[in-house]
Order: C-alpha cells, then sequence, then structure tokens
C-alpha cells in the first residue's frame, strides 16, 4: 500500500486524501455536465459543490470519531487529521442530503432535478474515492484463503488488526461495483421517466451494493448479525423502491 504518494521534507501528500479531492473533481466535473442538460446553470453546481464538499466532510468524519471514541478522546488533535484516512460514507452522504436539500431550498431550484444532475456523478466520486482508502489501508476485508486476497503492510490498519493475513480487498470491490452504478446511472440519465429516478435509482444501487460487501468487509459493531450500515440501507431501499414505484405511476414529468 501506498498511504503517502509524495513526501518532501516535512510536506507530505497522503493517498487518502488526493484520491478523495479527485474523486470530488470528477464528480463536480459529471455533475455540471448533467446539470446543463436539465437547464440548472453551471454556477449553481459549483455554489452547491462547496456546501457538499464541507457537509460530506463533516458528516463522514462525525460518524468515524463517534465509532472510533475510545481512540478519539485522547488524541483529540487527530479529530481533524482527516488526510490520513478514516471517514464514513454513509455520514458524509446523510449531512451531504441535508445540504443539498436545504440549498435546493434557499436557490429554488428544482430538487429532484438536482439529485439527478448530480447522482451519477457522486457515484464516480465514490469509486475514485474508494481507491484512496486501498491505497491507505482503511475500510478493509475479512480474512479469506481466496487466490485475490491481499496481505496488507503492518504499518496500515488493515495490517495491524490482521497481520500477515490475506484480506479481501473490499475497497477494490467497492470501487468497481459503483463504477459499474455510475455507468448505469449515466445510461439512466438520458432515458429517465420522471425527476427523482436516477436518484432513488442511485440509493437502490448503493444500498445494495453495500449491504452484501458488509459481509466481506471487517466490522467491529454487529446488531443480530449485521452491521450499522446494514441496518441502515435496509430502510432506504425499501423507501427508495417505494419513490419508483409510486411516480412510476403518478407522475410523468421529466
Amino acid at each position: 500500500m501506498h498511504p503517502i504518494l509524495i513526501k518532501l521534507g516535512s510536506f507530505s501528500i497522503y493517498s487518502y486524501g488526493f484520491m478523495v479531492a479527485l474523486g470530488f473533481l470528477a464528480g463536480i466535473g459529471v455533475s455540471l455536465r448533467l446539470a446543463k442538460q436539465a437547464g440548472i446553470k453551471s454556477e449553481t453546481i459549483i455554489d452547491l459543490a462547496l456546501y457538499v464538499i464541507i457537509a460530506a466532510i463533516v458528516g463522514a468524519r462525525f460518524f468515524y470519531v463517534v465509532g472510533q471514541w475510545n481512540f478519539y478522546r485522547g488524541n483529540l488533535l487527530e479529530i481533524i487529521m482527516i488526510q490520513r484516512g478514516g471517514m464514513v460514507f454513509l455520514g458524509g452522504l446523510i449531512f451531504a442530503l441535508a445540504a443539498v436539500v436545504y440549498f435546493a431550498s434557499a436557490k429554488q431550484v428544482p430538487l429532484r432535478r438536482l439529485f439527478d444532475a448530480i447522482t451519477p456523478g457522486t457515484a464516480l466520486g465514490y469509486a475514485i474515492g474508494r481507491l484512496g482508502c486501498f491505497l491507505n489501508g482503511c475500510c478493509f476485508g475479512l480474512p479469506t484463503d481466496r487466490p485475490w486476497g491481499l496481505v496488507f503492510p503492518s504499518d496500515c490498519l488493515a495490517g495491524s488488526y490482521f497481520p500477515d493475513q490475506h484480506l479481501h480487498p473490499t475497497q477494490l470491490y467497492s470501487s468497481a461495483l459503483i463504477l459499474l452504478a455510475f455507468a448505469f446511472l449515466l445510461f439512466l440519465y438520458y432515458r429517465k421517466k420522471f425527476p427523482g429516478q436516477v436518484f432513488f435509482t442511485g440509493l437502490i444501487l448503493y444500498s445494495l451494493y453495500r449491504f452484501s460487501v458488509e459481509f466481506l468487509r471487517y466490522s467491529p459493531i454487529h446488531w443480530a448479525g449485521l452491521t450499522p450500515s446494514q441496518w441502515i440501507v435496509i430502510p432506504v431501499i425499501a423507501f427508495s423502491c417505494f419513490y419508483l414505484w409510486y411516480y412510476s405511476n403518478h407522475d410523468r414529468s421529466a
């Protein structure tokens, strides 16, 4: 693994932070293109990006710190060291969605059209960001005897938990699956039948992927055999399916 891409004296560029930043830029680029076709001004997406980036980082870091509070309560300065990794995507997603809803209301932008325009780009950004998790050695999988299992260095999180053991590269599973979801969402965007179809389809695809991969990913917490992330995405799937069913029969305005 390569947690540090470049090191010049005391200055370091961390793989995780670099890939997350690259993911944000790629996602914004795709969103700008799709928003233009939806009649949403580029300035609106650029302004929204600032809200979303801040909200996503705060939410993702907040959920991670809460889950690892035994460590952070004695290392408070580490809370702001986000370039070293330590994010919970679901936390970032929740805060980011709230930011989008607030922004759309304040700027009087059609919410469902806006969500549709930024969903494919979000998927692409997520897929790139997961490569940062791989390089950083976080968000790792459970031990496996599969031939593609990887041994992580002892100086990263995965290697410290499971030294000299082959682990599922769940970061790569995640990146590949969401990259496929991005391609499908992009295809769907140009063929959608009603506003919100792309967004809620994206939520379903993400939730199904996350529910499945969680069985192979290390998690210290389980409730009734499932991880907290799995419990969170179950109602997301149910609500999104209901939305798609309802609006496919009641809303044909695209």
